[in-house]
């Protein structure tokens, strides 16, 4: 038996589940508010919740980072602490998957079928994330991947299945939210187990900005550490 742990801090809240495997039972899932994104904080508070279960943090030999799309500080905080937690221990490896497919899940797509994910951007525009889950593999759809102005959007992408987050709400046009599934809490328990061959080795990679810092382009897939 393993334990596999997946950490998300892709919006304002701290995501954290642990499981075994190949059980693929979950233990625990929690979330936390991340004051001011201090980095030092998280790592502490993911040992508290470890310790609960009777676990440490050397007992983790897979961990998984939610890479968006979100905001660029809180990803690369958790993407340097996996990174680092990986970094020269060959009995533990780590991946980053998009924290959107979470959110797919939930909406059960059939098998090889895309859907979406919708996220507020700027006045009367989302960002859209399409992505599939196919014989237990997953992959994104970077044609449908991107920023939309909310007609085009209606237009483009009717029929799909569309999920948001319901603390988004305010900020999504209602014609798009009418067509849509609202998900309440982040599911971060489905990161931990998803498409379990995919492994990176020891690095996260591929984090996905919607509010990049300054003098990082926006709306790419980009690679980090």
């Amino acid at each position: 038996m393993e334990i596999w742990a997946a950490i998300d801090l892709s919006g304002k809240e701290a995501f954290f589940s642990i499981g075994e495997f190949p059980e693929r039972r979950i233990l625990s899932s929690s979330s936390f508010a991340m004051k001011g994104r201090d980095s030092s904080s998280l790592l502490p508070k993911i040992e508290d919740l470890l310790q609960k279960e009777s676990i440490s943090i050397e007992d983790v030999s897979r961990w998984t980072a939610g890479t968006g799309p979100g905001n660029y500080t809180g990803l690369r905080i958790v993407s340097a602490l996996i990174s680092g937690m990986a970094f020269g221990r060959k009995d533990v490896s780590c991946r980053g998957i998009p924290s959107a497919l979470a959110v797919l899940q939930q909406i059960a797509p059939g098998d090889g079928e895309d859907a979406l994910v919708i996220y507020p951007y700027e006045k009367n525009s989302v960002f859209s994330f399409c992505g599939m889950f196919k014989n237990g593999r997953f992959s994104v759809n970077s044609d449908f991947t991107g920023v939309f102005p909310d007609g085009d959007f209606m237009r483009k992408f009717q029929g799909m299945k569309k999920a948001f987050m319901e603390k988004d709400a305010d900020r999504i046009s209602g014609d798009i939210l009418r067509s849509s599934v609202g998900i309440s809490v982040f599911p971060v328990q489905n990161l931990v187990f998803a498409d379990p061959e995919r492994w990176d080795g020891n690095s996260v990679k591929d984090l996905i900005y919607i509010r990049p810092a300054v003098n990082v382009a926006p709306m790419q897939i980009r690679t980090e550490l």
